[in-house]
């Protein structure tokens, strides 16, 4: 996590291909793991509990109840950010998106950590005879 802060900071600067080939890849994991959690998983886990899926703000608000978030608007800021590096809507903003991934990388690990946990429950549950 060190060497990725320090490329961040050298983004404005002048960058090998190598050093921005590897916050590009961050930036896609994060983007693609928020959008698996959000799009697939959490779509997935309300069909099996019979809750209708509703609109994305519906289901980060779900998730929040369900304990994978402390707060929905992190998962908010989450999906913003993860729509941003899809589109690419900022590609004068790179630095500022980079930056943004390192900062909630770790929360958005935490929140697949805290799913993972309860899809397991929720197998159990749902197994029990």
């Amino acid at each position: 996590m060190e060497r990725t802060r320090e490329l961040i900071q050298r983004v404005r600067d002048e960058m090998s291909s190598e050093e921005l080939e590897r916050l590009e890849s961050l930036a896609s994991r994060f983007a693609r793991l928020a959008d698996m959690l959000i799009q697939r998983v959490m779509r997935l886990v309300d069909e099996i509990e019979l809750t209708p899926s509703g609109s994305v703000l519906d289901r980060i608000y779900r998730a929040e109840k369900r304990a994978w978030v402390n707060r929905a608007e992190v998962l908010v800021r989450i999906r913003e950010l993860r729509n941003l590096i899809a589109h690419e809507y900022a590609a004068d903003k790179m630095a500022e998106i980079y930056e943004a991934v390192f900062m909630l990388a770790p929360e958005l690990d935490q929140i697949a950590k805290q799913a993972a946990v309860y899809c397991e429950s929720l197998i159990k549950r749902v197994q029990a005879p």
